[in-house]
């Protein structure tokens, strides 16, 4: 019974050398891939495009809500006028009521559509950036690439940035 006790005492301390030695043989690697990512030229691109389309659905909404705006003064002007009578403020009122909705939904509307479209612009640039850690981690036997904001702590370390931008095209 002894030599039972023994024998698997030799083999589970051989099975933790033998995880040790792999746990060791792993290398991680760390990216900023807050560097990265803005310096991609596809990044650029598809920032100034989604500033564009923004710029333009803010017009757009602008140029309503200066209508309703006119709108209320115009009704406002006739009220002190005394031109509308109960019922026609009240349809006025309920008027411009309708008109508020429409706004906040057109508001809710430009936004989705925003970020849809920020999306599909950005879906290619973040496909080209994970294929460009997944060669950097084959070419340097790297097990593990993790983004250097998402440690809690690290001391050195091995920082694949630089191997990341030059598989993008990025220059320093």
């Amino acid at each position: 019974m002894k030599n039972v006790i023994d024998l698997l005492s030799v083999f589970t301390v051989i099975a933790f050398m033998a995880i040790g030695t792999t746990a060791n043989a792993q290398n991680i690697a760390y990216v900023d891939s807050d560097v990265i990512v803005p310096e991609m030229p596809a990044y650029k691109s598809a920032k100034s495009e989604v500033e564009a389309y923004g710029k333009q659905l803010q017009k757009v909404l602008e140029g309503k809500q200066k209508g309703a705006q006119d709108y209320y003064a115009e009704i406002i002007e006739k009220i002190e006028r005394g031109e509308l009578t109960p019922k026609q403020q009240q349809e006025a009122e309920a008027k411009l009521v309708k008109m508020q909705e429409d706004l906040q939904k057109e508001a809710a509307d430009a936004d989705r559509k925003l970020a849809e479209r920020e999306e599909e612009l950005t879906m290619p640039l973040y496909k080209e950036f994970q294929d460009a850690l997944e060669k950097v981690a084959k070419e340097n036997g790297y097990t593990y690439i993790i983004d250097k904001k998402m440690l809690l702590y690290f001391n050195g370390g091995i920082d694949a940035t630089g191997k990341v931008k030059a598989v993008l095209g990025i220059s320093w």
